[in-house]
């Protein structure tokens, strides 16, 4: 639950600040998405599984497309805020399902 947070957060991040579509940028200023993930979730170290996690979460739902190809194609905060809502529910969901199974199969 705590990728789809992040997501969730890095959505909202961009539509309240804004979104460039490459640069970091600083917090509280418009960023990137990468820097919008990173404002939603300002460890300086992210733990190892959530990374991957989200990256082969959000790798899946590009369907194979970077990050980068998919903010140079959009060129639009908007649409970026709606991937990383589509990513948040897909976690969301996976989590559900695995809760569900783990209680029928217990």
């Amino acid at each position: 639950m705590q990728a789809a947070r992040i997501f969730s957060k890095a959505a909202e991040y961009i539509r309240c600040y804004g979104w460039q579509e490459s640069g970091m940028g600083v917090d509280g200023a418009p960023r990137c998405s990468m820097g919008a993930l990173a404002s939603a979730n300002p460890e300086k170290i992210w733990n190892k599984k959530l990374g991957s996690l989200m990256y082969n979460t959000l790798y899946k739902e590009l369907n194979g497309e970077s990050l980068t190809e998919f903010n140079k194609r959009v060129k639009s905060g908007e649409k970026v805020a709606r991937l990383f809502e589509r990513v948040a529910s897909m976690l969301v969901g996976s989590e559900s399902v695995k809760v569900t199974s783990q209680f029928l199969f217990s």
